[in-house]
């Protein structure tokens, strides 16, 4: 059976790293890579992460590479501003990625623009470039162009995730390594992803948050057509396998992450198999409203429908279709609270509670509704 290897985030936290490396070969599976945004004198990138010095940078990449694991930069800002192409700014990402390559032995680096992508291949002939999945490859032409700029390995755009054809074509015209992203929950298509993607863009290089507008943005969305919850393109660990002809080689969402969801979702994906909630594994917008709304689908409810079959062949006529809805009010429910849901808001003070409360057991469903709660966190 093929090894699957995964590309997993580090989030700023030293003891999530050392916890990470621990599971290296977990499931017979093993961790490809680590990757971890540039030091924000460099570059931004596309999620705010802990301001990091370059000193500090270079340490964290040393235990990595130490452990065996091969490291990724992730460059892959949408938005540099003004200057982005100006001889100053050009010469200190591109000087950057050759002294991290030629020094401190860095084996990949992820952009997004293609024409970083071409001066980064000139100026590094060996090392690994992987197109940002914020490059939306999204259709074969677009693949070739990164190709042709250099790109050995490209992160498709998760729109065509479940585009078995399409993702075929790509690695057997274009000979390239393809890496899907497994757990990131983006509506499908998602107007404001391109906006967002900027302005994070921009304060991935400032020591303020991100902020929650657009999350909101999305979840009302979501409120309003529960079914875009399965018209997202994430992949469950059980699904893994139905890539083999495609590729072995993954990435998990979850550098902006608490520990607690790093870890979990590393876990499940290298086990290939969550008992559990769905939104447990899901970032981004699904994955907050997850939290929000305490909504529940059982992930291993899902193997007893045909859905990895039936979205990987669908035609994305949805307007003509209600399979995702009817999926929706069939597995979705709100009212649940869990030790992972809590962990993943850091809310420590509660789980102490509730363990208090229960002796230790939490209870698998409090006030089950088949629509959102308006007050979900209130008191138990």
């Amino acid at each position: 059976m093929t090894q699957l290897e995964f590309s997993v985030p580090y989030n700023g936290d030293a003891d999530t790293l050392k916890r990470l490396i621990s599971l290296q070969g977990r499931g017979g599976n093993t961790i490809r890579e680590i990757y971890l945004n540039a030091p924000q004198v460099i570059t931004g990138s596309g999620r705010v992460g802990n301001v990091t010095t370059l000193d500090e940078f270079v340490e964290v990449v040393g235990i990595i590479r130490e452990a065996g694991i091969r490291v990724d930069i992730t460059m892959n800002s949408t938005c540099d501003g003004g200057d982005w192409y100006e001889k100053e700014t050009l010469d200190r990402q591109i000087g950057f990625i050759r002294d991290m390559h030629e020094r401190q032995g860095v084996e990949a680096i992820t952009l997004a623009n293609p024409f970083l992508i071409g001066q980064a291949r000139e100026a590094c002939p060996d090392l690994e470039i992987s197109a940002s999945v914020l490059a939306d490859i999204d259709c074969f032409s677009r693949a070739e162009a990164f190709a042709l700029a250099g790109a050995t390995t490209m992160t498709m755009d998760t729109s065509v995730n479940r585009d078995l054809k399409l993702l075929r074509q790509i690695r057997e015209k274009l000979g390239v390594v393809l890496k899907l992203m497994v757990n990131e929950g983006c509506l499908n298509k998602c107007p404001f992803r391109k906006f967002h993607m900027n302005l994070i863009s921009h304060k991935s290089q400032e020591e303020r948050d991100e902020g929650t507008s657009f999350s909101f943005a999305c979840g009302d969305i979501i409120g309003r057509d529960a079914g875009q919850i399965f018209k997202s393109n994430w992949i469950r660990p059980e699904d893994l396998r139905r890539y083999e002809d495609i590729t072995s080689f993954f990435k998990i969402v979850g550098r902006d992450m608490m520990p607690s969801k790093v870890l979990r979702c590393t876990e499940a994906y290298l086990d290939e198999s969550y008992d559990g909630n769905l939104f447990d594994l899901l970032c981004s917008s699904i994955g907050y409203y997850g939290i929000e709304f305490r909504a529940h689908i059982d992930n291993k409810a899902l193997d007893k429908t045909r859905f990895f079959k039936r979205t990987s062949t669908c035609n994305r006529q949805c307007q003509r279709c209600t399979y995702c809805v009817d999926l929706a009010d069939e597995l979705l429910g709100y009212g649940w609270i869990t030790r992972e849901m809590l962990e993943d808001m850091g809310q420590t003070q509660m789980i102490a509670a509730i363990e208090a409360q229960f002796g230790g057991a939490y209870p698998v469903c409090r006030t089950y509704s088949k629509t959102p709660l308006e007050n979900p966190f209130q008191p138990l």
